[in-house]
């Protein structure tokens, strides 16, 4: 089973218009907003927004203006406010997202998304964008370069696996995630290929292999050099993709209980010659899997 994301990976501004043109089609006749956009689309408001200036910029460019609803604030809009501040001016606006926000770590996206002014203006006013988070005492998100791609594509199972869905943009801010979707942006360039590469590497790698036959329960086999106990990542995704990232047993998830820990468990043990194989697979949170052990179970 091969599994997509329902995103546009690469996109131009012909492609976008072309979102734009296809959701508007299918959406209800009247106004045609941000929300009713996001509600169908493959691409967000936010990038659009960005993309073109302003919504009802995009909407014009896609002659769609009569579906217009009201006004928004335009880039210029916002590089004209800026000019007019000083720097305490800014610091105090860098703060003020970072407060609102609940953390010490504020990335450009979040100065062009939630404050009056572009980020583009901390880096002309202090030279660098580090240089302004440095000003305001914030501290400075972790590079990219500090994790591998393995390490950047466990932690998007973590939270992929937290929403039982592909996460937001946005979601890769909060917990469990380690890492922020900017650092995914820097290394595959764009979000959307970083769930592309993700996907990818789940649908590529194959199962083991073992070349013995699944044992009677509760009998030791002597294993083979081919035989491997270890769930690879995309292994795992598929089983808790397959079970819909609930526990099989009791039916719980992260989505609902924030402490609910899942986990990918052998139904016939490893230790009793069990294969690291998808239908010897299944989803358990970490209540029911505790005390399993090597012992059979429902």
């Amino acid at each position: 089973m091969k599994f997509e994301i329902d995103r546009l990976i690469d996109y131009d501004d012909d492609e976008i218009l072309a979102e734009l043109k296809r959701v508007a089609a299918i959406a209800p006749v009247g106004t045609f907003s941000r929300r009713v956009f996001e509600q169908h689309s493959r691409v967000s408001a936010k990038t659009v927004r960005r993309r073109f200036g302003s919504w009802e910029a995009a909407l014009q460019q896609a002659q769609l203006q009569n579906r217009y609803s009201g006004a928004v604030v335009t880039e210029k809009q916002m590089v004209s406010v800026a000019k007019q501040m000083t720097d305490a001016e800014l610091i105090d606006e860098l703060r003020r997202v970072a407060l609102n926000l609940g953390r010490d770590v504020v990335t450009t996206r979040d100065v062009d998304e939630h404050s009056r002014v572009g980020s583009a203006i901390f880096r002309r006013r202090f030279g660098s964008w580090k240089s302004a988070m440095e000003s305001a005492g914030l501290e400075v998100a972790r590079s990219g370069q500090r994790f591998t791609n393995d390490e950047l594509f466990e932690n998007l199972l973590a939270v992929w696996t937290h929403y039982g869905r592909a996460p937001t943009y946005d979601e890769m801010r909060e917990i469990p995630s380690r890492v922020t979707a900017d650092t995914y942006k820097e290394r595959f360039k764009t979000w959307n290929r970083a769930l592309a590469a993700f996907v990818e590497r789940a649908n590529a790698e194959p199962e083991p292999l073992p070349t013995v036959e699944p044992a009677v329960p509760i009998q030791k086999v002597e294993r083979v050099a081919e035989d491997v106990r270890k769930i690879g990542l995309g292994l795992r995704f598929r089983v808790l993709h397959r079970d819909r990232f609930r526990c099989v047993l009791c039916g719980d998830h992260p989505a609902r209980n924030a402490d609910c820990v899942l986990h990918v468990d052998h139904v016939i043990p490893w230790a009793n010659g069990g294969r690291t194989r998808e239908n010897n697979l299944r989803t358990l949170c970490a209540t029911c899997n505790v005390g399993r052990g090597n012992r059979f179970s429902d």
